[in-house]
């Protein structure tokens, strides 16, 4: 490993089989620099990415809320800094008045927290970097508080635009905040405008590009078309399957894969047997994301048919498809234009059409020249934007930059 900061993240819940790119991250910061996990709530997710399966050596779990362990560490935390505890507590309590369910939760994450940091000061850790802005956010706050060990945060989508409760306190006492799209900072820059300019940095969710390469890409027959996601009324599915009905009896030759867990699951099965699609639409369950990419690089096009009001950011999904030169069609929302671009890197819908998704697809099922003019630009954008070697250089640079500062203050 190389000499520098020790880092210590914290997490709502690790493995997340949701937080493929959050996985990524930490993954490869890992290749680098000395590293642990911090996960709130124990994991049980059934499928497990291959690079989880090698973290789980340096993860650590906090007890159950009211364990010994937990006690014994808020008896310690009080006992030696006192009025940190307390102050940490106040501010938490203050900071969450106004909402029941954030004040609440955030009195349950506290032992948590305390534990934290007793664990932080245990293992020398030099600084600690919360994924999520809720929660993880949260704890880390307290433990920072107490212990003097800096803090940073990743925000990515809901959990700074759906509440704002203590948001403003996070990035103030930050030493900064990493965000996923420049609309997320400008964003972030409202809502502390008291904050500097280069505390909030943007640094969009990175890839390992090498393994989504593919070469020669050819048109398959039957066209290959492609949906990845949560079973969630919001990733639009049925008006996925309602424009595929039409496409159909249009007469069209394609194969249709969603690849996803979720809620849904049931009614979307029952929804392709009503629609007499069982030939033409597989649904492959949830994958890991070694076998998802297999389906990016043989694929035609993608479809992400995401609602606007439940959605921000960018998602990983079209970034991963334009990594594989697979064409991508979407609907605008969150900072998607940041990616997608009309006609030059994807194609956009209305949210709630069928109708105008089934056009769209057919478009690109006659115009092969523009479905890869599409495709191959938007693999550049990702290139250049989203090479996770250089997003994950931006991150250790800004670690070392706050380790030398707080050596200087020691």
């Amino acid at each position: 490993m190389n000499s520098g900061p020790r880092i210590a993240f914290i997490v709502s819940k690790f493995p997340c089989y949701d937080e493929a790119f959050i996985l990524r991250e930490i993954y490869a910061l890992s290749q680098t620099m000395e590293i642990s996990i911090f996960s709130l709530k124990k994991s049980k997710e059934k499928i497990l990415h291959d690079e989880a399966q090698v973290l789980l050596p340096v993860t650590t779990y906090v007890p159950y809320l009211f364990s010994l362990r937990v006690l014994k560490a808020n008896l310690d935390m009080m006992t030696r800094y006192p009025f940190r505890y307390l102050r940490s507590l106040t501010r938490l309590v203050w900071g969450n008045l106004k909402n029941a369910e954030f004040l609440l939760k955030g009195l349950a994450f506290f032992p948590k927290a305390v534990y934290l940091a007793d664990w932080l000061l245990k293992e020398k850790m030099t600084h600690l970097h919360a994924y999520w802005a809720t929660y993880p956010a949260s704890a880390a706050l307290v433990s920072s508080e107490i212990t003097g060990i800096p803090f940073s945060f990743t925000g990515h989508a809901h959990d700074i635009y759906l509440n704002l409760t203590q948001l403003k306190e996070k990035i103030l006492r930050s030493s900064f905040v990493s965000t996923c799209t420049q609309s997320n900072k400008e964003h972030l820059e409202k809502v502390a405008p008291e904050s500097a300019p280069e505390k909030i940095m943007v640094n969009y969710h990175g890839l390992d590009l090498e393994k989504f390469s593919v070469n020669g890409k050819r048109r398959n027959d039957p066209f290959q078309i492609l949906s990845v996601g949560t079973l969630h009324y919001y990733k639009g599915f049925n008006y996925l399957l309602d424009a595929l009905k039409r496409l159909k009896q249009k007469g069209l030759r394609f194969q249709a894969t969603i690849i996803g867990g979720g809620p849904l699951e049931f009614d979307l099965r029952r929804h392709i047997q009503m629609l007499q699609l069982e030939g033409e639409v597989r649904m492959t369950g949830p994958l890991k994301q070694s076998q998802v990419i297999g389906y990016y690089k043989s694929s035609d096009l993608l479809i992400l048919m995401a609602q606007p009001e439940w959605h921000w950011g960018i998602p990983n999904v079209l970034i991963e498809a334009l990594a594989a030169k697979t064409a991508v069609i979407t609907t605008r929302f969150g900072s998607v234009e940041e990616l997608i671009q009309e006609g030059k890197t994807g194609l956009f819908v209305s949210p709630k059409n069928p109708q105008e998704l089934a056009g769209a697809v057919e478009k690109l099922y006659h115009n092969d020249s523009l479905r890869k003019s599409l495709a191959e630009a938007g693999h550049r954008l990702v290139r250049e934007q989203f090479d996770l070697k250089e997003t994950i250089q931006k991150l250790s640079e800004k670690w070392r930059v706050n380790e030398d500062r707080s050596a200087l203050c020691r």
